[in-house]
């Protein structure tokens, strides 16, 4: 996870404490947006111009009081004051999504004020900044020319940055591979209690467990930011005791993964996790037997599934602001089970509408994995299988389009796919290649030797090796992980 731009803390010594750096960074956020949209809409002698920005100049001189400097930047859409990155949700992040757009349009990622500011310098820069419009490194030039003249305001202009401008830095001195598997359990963790909230119709718990998955979306995303197969190895994870909430985990860990191989934005990742995340929690007041139950259901079952669906958007929806983000949610947990050609699948529509991309991208996410679970029907199928199902289906159950995107995505043999080798090794593949020449050629953790004795050390296959001109190892056929010993699928964990 990204530490930030500048990635220090900001200042010397122990520092203010984060919680207060947080504070003082939501405030000035949206002290930011107000000004910045009130001298947009009125003229600067106008109240409400004087109002925001004298806010804003409390705001600023706060901060400095407290940090020393105010370095507000933001780093695609994502925001940090002194190289801490603020968490924002609902409408903050909508905020930071527009202050972000209205930086970069100007060819600037933010800035730094080094001492205390007044009313009318502070006024000036805003108005720069409006009349500076959307030029890009010409808008950029026009406000360093004008921040020439307003020499009693000490403000640095910053650049336009990106994460991929520099190696990713670590939050914590942690190991990536722990920090995955503990936001995992979290996710599982909150989600129980969301649906135990859920059960019981306790209103008063709801929202604050709401805002917990949230924040551990986010922390997914961040995790799919350069990890793109450690999330996926999250992946191996499997209770079936617990299927309903690994499986709301599993579906929005995918989801997020192929959120991110299609290039969506951060806010746009946050809120598919969360519409998977959430997709099938309504199933949690369905009685255990119909959740269960194998073939095919009645005309009275079938009817309860579907007032479920509905009691599911009653749910997302609550009692709050009707958000972009709470629109998404329901969409999706009223569409992601109608089929892509909207022939068949459920709820029924009255009126065909082309479905949500999220409601398309959770449907094939959903059936994979609970083809790759054992429920209390079935065995559970192996990866390749149940990409072989899928594929079966696509152009009419599944997004042809995003289906092979998702394909490429987990390679032909996905992580924790059991594996025999040319050489007689078994093993689970335990990385995917980015090179779509090569998705039938992993890296494989061998767990038994040729003979069939278990191998104790770390001993990785990287199939696309070449020896005199040939492949050096190939898989020859995928076999059931629980013959092959050393902790099965949760291997790709270890070594």
């Amino acid at each position: 996870m990204s530490q930030g731009p500048g990635g220090g803390a900001g200042g010397k010594g122990a520092g203010p404490p984060r919680a207060h750096v947080q504070a003082l960074g939501k405030s000035l956020i949206s002290q930011l947006f107000m000004v910045l949209r009130t001298v947009r809409i009125h003229d600067r002698g106008n109240q409400s111009v004087l109002v925001a920005t004298e806010h804003l100049k409390d705001t600023l001189n706060t901060i400095l009081g407290v940090l020393g400097q105010v370095k507000l930047e933001f780093v695609e859409d994502q925001v940090y004051l002194s190289d801490q990155r603020i968490r924002v949700d609902g409408v903050g992040q909508q905020n930071v999504r527009e202050l972000a757009g209205e930086f970069n349009q100007r060819g600037l990622g933010g800035f730094t004020f080094t001492r205390s500011v007044n009313t009318q310098s502070l006024t000036e820069l805003l108005l720069a900044f409006n009349e500076a419009g959307d030029k890009g490194e010409e808008a950029a030039a026009f406000m360093r020319d004008r921040l020439s003249e307003l020499r009693d305001l000490a403000v640095e202009l910053l650049g336009r940055r990106s994460f991929a401008d520099e190696a990713p830095q670590e939050e914590l001195k942690i190991d990536p591979r722990l920090l995955a598997l503990q936001t995992y359990a979290k996710a599982v963790i909150a989600v129980k209690r969301f649906v135990n909230d859920l059960v019981e119709e306790s209103e008063g718990g709801r929202g604050g467990i709401r805002l917990k998955l949230v924040r551990i979306v986010q922390d997914l995303v961040d995790l799919s930011d350069d990890r793109v197969n450690l999330l996926l190895k999250l992946m191996s994870i499997r209770d079936c005791t617990d299927y309903q909430y690994n499986h709301a985990v599993n579906v929005c860990v995918l989801s997020v993964a192929m959120g991110r191989a299609l290039g969506l934005e951060r806010g746009d990742l946050v809120d598919l996790g969360m519409a998977a995340l959430m997709s099938d929690l309504g199933f949690a007041v369905i009685a255990p037997e119909l959740a269960d139950k194998a073939g095919t259901l009645d005309d009275a079952e079938l009817e309860e599934l579907h007032e479920t669906t509905l009691a599911a958007v009653r749910v997302l929806l609550g009692k709050g602001a009707l958000t972009r983000s709470a629109m998404r949610r329901m969409i999706v947990a009223f569409q992601h089970h109608i089929h892509y050609d909207l022939n068949g699948g459920y709820p029924q529509l009255e009126e065909q509408k082309p479905l949500h991309l999220f409601s398309r991208i959770v449907a094939i996410c959903d059936a994979y994995d609970a083809l790759t679970t054992t429920r209390p029907w079935r065995e559970a199928f192996s990866p390749d299988e149940a990409l072989k199902i899928l594929n079966q289906s696509g152009g009419t159950k599944y997004d042809p389009v995003l289906l092979r995107i998702f394909i490429n995505l987990l390679g032909l043999y996905p992580i924790g796919t059991a594996v025999r080798l040319s050489s007689g090794e078994v093993g689970i593949v335990y990385h995917t290649t980015d090179d779509p020449k090569r998705f039938d050629r992993p890296f494989v953790r061998i767990l038994r030797d040729a003979q069939g004795s278990p191998v104790e050390r770390t001993l990785i296959r990287d199939l696309t090796e070449e020896e005199g001109g040939a492949f050096k190892y190939s898989i020859v056929e995928t076999i059931d992980p629980a013959t092959v010993g050393g902790g099965g699928r949760a291997a790709v964990f270890n070594g």
